[in-house]
């Protein structure tokens, strides 16, 4: 199994005259990773991002780096992600987080000239830094999630999402060959380019730009999205045919906990597998292949990322279908098969139909519900969402149909809930 790198991606963000835009750069097609994909500036870390002096620069601890980030990393490797961070949006967009002295009178070709040089190789950014006394601005960074490249990939890697303001008087500039276009996209405009056709993605930049959707500020950011500590995995058998796994980082944010259902006996579903760091969902492989069975499919209440994130990693990894609800495909890279109201899922080795429940949000048909004999599964239907996130608005008028035509199927007191503490019991 190839081992995954640790990199750094930084979402630049700015205002606009409907709200606030990222920016998105386009690879070349010829290149070996990710060609012609639409992706944050970013990249690996490299081992001079923990310069002692870099250290000394930075603006904020690598105790307090470590905490933003969920408390999963040394403090050490946790400040380095930051550095490296910097150093990524500096080389490939030219937008330098830094202040102090020399920032304040270096003119812009001085600083161009040492973004050049940086590219080159012939200088490090210790040594830049030193040049422009500068001091990095790492408290500008607002730490969003944890992404790990699924293990059949040929190249892996372990990457921190970070949001970042766009300094004033500062536009993004490209040199080298990394980036054959760029542009500037509301999150709902560049999700539906991409539904589209119009602009290709991989799953952690559209799941992030899913959780931006309804972001107003960076400050809303920094308060609803940015990481908590990370809690446990948590495995409860809720009966001989379902099983619980608190997964601890939904979207990839930590204290996000999701619940995932893995449902059968050998057979398996695996419902709203949201964790895409790795662990949680490795959990629920073991647990699938120790009783001797597979899973054969990944089903989704919703196709929020704290709900969906890792589950094209689990159905590429067994050639394994995801079924979802109306609507469900078009926020999603990746293939889905949508499910009408009320169709069995012909997988695994006990009976679940899919209920449509639209109303957690307004503009989103693809909430459903999932009915057993004796449970549902019902995602968000109850009301307690992410513990992390910034929804939509809802249409409290559907979200109550919904509501009461599940409770009609099955009494509340069964209904399993996406997130914890889930209600009931089976």
């Amino acid at each position: 199994m190839v081992e995954p790198r640790p990199a750094a991606t930084v979402v630049l963000l700015r205002g606009g005259p409907n709200g606030l835009e990222t920016l998105l750069t386009q690879r070349p097609s010829t290149m070996a990773f990710a060609g012609d994909m639409h992706v944050f500036p970013g990249g690996r870390l490299d081992a001079a991002d923990a310069d002692p002096s870099l250290v000394a620069r930075s603006a904020i601890s690598a105790e307090a780096a470590a905490r933003g980030l969920g408390g999963d990393l040394t403090p050490e490797v946790a400040l380095a992600a930051h550095v490296a961070a910097i150093r990524e949006l500096f080389e490939e967009a030219g937008v330098l987080l830094a202040d102090g002295s020399g920032a304040a009178s270096a003119a812009p070709a001085r600083i161009r000239a040492g973004r050049s040089a940086l590219l080159a190789g012939d200088t490090t950014m210790a040594s830049l830094a030193d040049e422009l006394d500068l001091t990095l601005r790492t408290d500008l960074l607002v730490p969003l999630s944890h992404w790990v490249t699924p293990p059949i990939m040929p190249r892996r890697f372990d990457v921190r999402f970070f949001a970042a303001l766009m300094p004033e008087g500062v536009a993004p500039t490209f040199e080298g060959g990394e980036v054959v276009a760029h542009g500037w996209f509301r999150p709902v405009d560049a999700l539906a380019e991409m539904a589209e056709g119009r602009l290709a993605m991989w799953v952690p930049t559209s799941a992030t730009l899913q959780q931006l959707e309804h972001a107003r500020s960076i400050e809303e950011i920094r308060e609803r999205l940015s990481p908590r500590a990370l809690g446990p995995i948590e495995v409860e058998e809720r009966s001989p045919d379902v099983t619980r796994i608190v997964m601890p980082a939904g979207g990839g944010v930590a204290g996000q906990p999701v619940c995932a259902y893995l449902v059968g006996r050998r057979r398996f579903v695996l419902v709203d597998p949201g964790d895409p760091t790795g662990p949680a969902f490795d959990r629920a492989i073991e647990i699938a292949a120790g009783r001797g069975g597979a899973i054969e499919a990944v089903a989704l209440t919703n196709v929020d990322p704290d709900h969906a994130a890792s589950a094209e990693g689990v159905a590429q990894r067994f050639g394994i279908p995801i079924l979802a609800g109306p609507g469900a495909g078009r926020p999603l890279p990746y293939a889905v098969r949508e499910l009408a109201d009320m169709e069995e899922l012909l997988v695994g080795d006990f009976p679940l139909r899919a209920v449509r429940a639209p109303g957690p949000e307004r503009a989103r048909p693809d909430h459903v519900a999932f009915i057993g004999e004796t449970f549902a599964l019902t995602g968000d239907l109850d009301g307690t969402r992410g513990a992390r996130s910034i929804p939509g608005p809802s249409d409290d008028a559907a979200w109550a149909t919904s509501r009461e035509r599940v409770a009609r199927l099955v009494p509340r007191d069964r209904w399993l809930a996406g997130h914890p503490p889930a209600t009931g019991a089976v």
